[in-house]
């Protein structure tokens, strides 16, 4: 049975009912699944056939009761889930008894509908499902098919076994969940692994999943609407845990990038503050102005400051007073002080870095010392609202800030030769053309006659012995050199010293022998890269190695050992390589900062990162960084029922300072994913799928063997077009 075919069944049915507002099917079915629940704890053998009779009997009151029930249980719920759960009320409440008691008969008679209350993600697929065509496409978000969050959590869990992990103890974030279906099937796939190689009692291992789903499992989305549904998600299967953050996953340092504004802030603080304490009198904000007046010695320490630590108590001192004097700001307007003001319109979500080291870290100290591990599917695609121009987000990375060496335009290359080596360009390249042993200007430089000087055409013309005329002037003896040599390049044959020709030509000969490719495109050359490696002993350029800067801001993290600097001009706008870079890109480099070392990452890409020429920074960038070992290619079409035919990959990567220079990845091309991809509502095709063949080639790869017993030429996928165990253990495919 497809769960998502009947929801879309019920979808199709109640749209006309509730006229398009078929949001208010959520908080029903959300009641259903928690009197689904509540049967099973109780061990009710046939939770369903009850279910079933009793559900028919709901009325608008027994929602809102349940509603009501769950925020009274779970007093921990996060703010976001409570505005989530007065939402759902709102919904209700705008109905008519009638037309809810209509939906509710509905849906207690649809069995099959019932019967995938059983399946883990009903949560979650029942909100792709009903929500997905009304996301904006543009934007990059497609809902996950099943079966890829599947090969993602299954490769990743064969690869910690390897290395011996303890699955009960990691931490593992989703940084952009939708309704934390990665961080659902994570867990399934932990329970399958218990239930497989530990006899534990049932409550002992529910006691275990629970403590998973509370202290080390966090998810971020950048939609409210979308982390809600995913804190609904967690609370059903974790006992009331909701680590789930609305914030921009891209925002890792928040509002400290405006370093500038910040120190304004600073150098103000003590005559402002003073004036904010004398005007504010409400009791409630006075006490807040004491908490953040507390904290003046840590503020004032910030002082034309130029480097601070982001894990620091000083920081979160700064932080978390500034956010304060926000909060004031947002009840009683702070008019008096701009800077308080522009800080406010500025600050839109609280940053990575606050969420990571001041809030989830006091549910989980390690969370402060990074992930173990990232499982995600963020935006991906190259459309235009799927890049970053913002200089304020582009400036807390590296693929913006610096420059791989075989990326510099001519343009930077030749401002970093003349900072760096404190010469002129043409000197530059004629000191390479000395080490290269080129003295002579040949013809594949393609230097013309009228590039030359006057005195180096009458030498050429001598040599060939063509009479010249001492008041002949240039452009007549360009003619007479084209005419008789029936060319107008110099040839090797005129023995034309590169040392004499005007600056202009070193250039262009430089273009013909230190740089590659053709036309516009040429890229810098290796022996020209070697030089300005050699001389920075690095490949990566900063921004300092090439311009002069106002100020800058190295933000160090003492917990995780990273370290960024941003540059700025002197509006105290950050200085970049790139201006404008795409958020798949960005999130490449984000998920590694979010990771300890060792800290692995699993995300979905498009093919394009893995063999575009333009986007070979990145995959240096990568190389530089970590160890990739896995990349998973899917065939076009394997998010078509999300909206997008884009090609997509999952690609497996560990953080490390010291990846080997050589080394295998494995890599499988499925084209078969158990679902029918010509389609565009992807119907389920369960005997073709060869998602399990590559799963169990990669346990193989690792050394830990094949999923079952039969050999290679026994195997179910060579005999019937797909594996067993996949389909029954892991898929779960209920066969009609």
């Amino acid at each position: 049975m497809s769960l998502a075919r009947e929801i879309g069944k019920v979808h199709n049915e109640i749209y006309k009912t509730v006229n398009g507002n078929i949001k208010v099917l959520l908080p029903i079915a959300l009641t259903l699944l928690d009197k689904y629940k509540a049967k099973t704890r109780l061990g009710v053998a046939k939770p369903v056939e009850e279910i079933a009779t009793e559900f028919g009997r709901t009325v608008k009151q027994d929602i809102d009761a349940t509603l009501m029930r769950l925020q009274t249980e779970h007093p921990e719920i996060s703010p976001l889930l409570r505005t989530t759960i007065e939402s759902h009320l709102n919904e209700i409440g705008a109905q008519p008894e009638s037309r809810i008691n209509q939906i509710v008969n509905y849906i207690s008679r649809n069995r099959r509908f019932l019967e995938g209350l059983n399946q883990e993600d009903f949560v979650g697929i029942l909100y792709e499902t009903m929500v997905s065509n009304e996301f904006d496409k543009q934007d990059g978000r497609f809902f996950t098919p099943k079966n890829i969050i599947l090969i993602n959590v299954e490769i990743m869990r064969s690869l910690l076994e390897t290395q011996h992990a303890d699955l009960k103890l990691l931490n593992v974030c989703d940084p952009c969940c939708g309704s934390a279906r990665f961080l659902i099937y994570w867990v399934e796939s932990i329970k399958r692994h218990f239930r497989e190689r530990h006899f534990l009692a049932p409550e002992t291992l529910n006691d275990i999943i629970s403590k998973i789903y509370a202290k080390h499992l966090f998810g971020i989305d950048i939609h409210r609407e979308v982390a809600g549904y995913a804190c609904w998600n967690m609370l059903f299967h974790g006992d009331g845990a909701t680590n789930i953050a609305n914030a921009d996953s891209l925002n890792h340092y928040g509002f400290v990038v405006h370093w500038k504004l910040i120190q304004q802030f600073i150098s103000e603080f003590e005559d402002k503050f003073v004036e904010t304490k004398r005007r504010i009198q409400q009791r409630e904000l006075q006490d807040k102005l004491e908490l953040i007046e507390s904290k003046k010695e840590a503020i004032l320490s910030f002082k034309e400051k130029d480097e601070i630590d982001i894990s620091s108590l000083a920081v979160m001192d700064l932080i978390e007073s500034i956010n304060s004097l926000l909060e004031v700001h947002s009840k009683v307007s702070i008019k008096w002080w701009p800077v308080i003001q522009e800080l406010h319109r500025l600050k839109d979500f609280d940053s990575v870095n606050e969420i990571m080291k001041f809030q989830w870290s006091k549910i989980n100290e390690e969370v402060e010392n990074g992930f173990d591990m990232i499982i995600t599917n963020p935006p991906f695609g190259r459309g235009e609202n799927l890049q970053i121009n913002d200089p304020y987000i582009l400036g807390q990375y590296k693929l913006a800030t610096e420059a791989w060496v075989g990326d510099l335009t001519k343009t930077l290359l030749e401002k970093l030769l003349e900072k760096q080596f404190d010469m002129r360009v043409e000197d530059f390249y004629l000191q390479c053309f000395e080490e290269m042993g080129i003295k002579h200007i040949l013809s594949g430089h393609n230097v013309k006659f009228k590039e030359l000087s006057l005195g180096i055409l009458r030498t050429i013309a001598s040599a060939n012995r063509i009479p010249v005329d001492r008041k002949e002037n240039k452009d007549s003896l360009v003619n007479k050199l084209m005419g008789t040599l029936n060319r107008e390049v110099v040839h090797e044959d005129d023995y034309v010293e590169i040392s004499d020709v005007p600056k202009s030509v070193v250039k262009k000969v430089a273009n013909e022998i230190l740089f590659e490719g053709e036309g516009n495109v040429k890229k810098i050359g290796e022996f020209l890269a070697s030089k300005i490696t050699e001389k920075l002993g690095r490949e990566w350029i900063k921004i300092e190695d090439v311009f002069d800067y106002d100020h800058k801001l190295t933000l160090k993290d003492s917990a995780t050992g990273d370290e960024h600097t941003i540059y700025f001009d002197q509006d105290g706008k950050p200085m970049l390589f790139k201006n404008q870079l795409p958020k798949q890109i960005l999130f490449l480099e984000q998920f590694l900062r979010m990771v300890k070392d060792g800290g692995k990452v699993f995300t979905v890409i498009d093919t394009g990162v893995l063999s575009n020429n333009d986007d070979e920074y990145a995959r240096r960038f990568l190389f530089k960084n970590s160890r990739i070992h896995a990349v998973v290619e899917f065939p076009h079409n394997a998010f078509k029922a999300a909206g997008t035919g884009v090609k997509t990959a999952v690609i497996l990567y560990e953080k490390t300072s010291n990846p080997p220079e050589d080394y295998d990845i494995f890599g499988s091309l499925p084209q078969k994913l158990g679902y029918v991809l010509n389609k565009q509502d992807t119907p389920p095709d369960p005997d073709n799928n060869d998602i399990g063949k590559t799963l169990c080639d990669y346990r193989e790869y690792v050394g830990l063997g094949r999923l079952c017993d039969k050999s290679e030429e026994e195997c179910d996928w060579v005999t019937k077009g797909y594996c067993s165990v996949w389909r029954e253990e892991i898929e779960k495919v209920e066969e009609e």
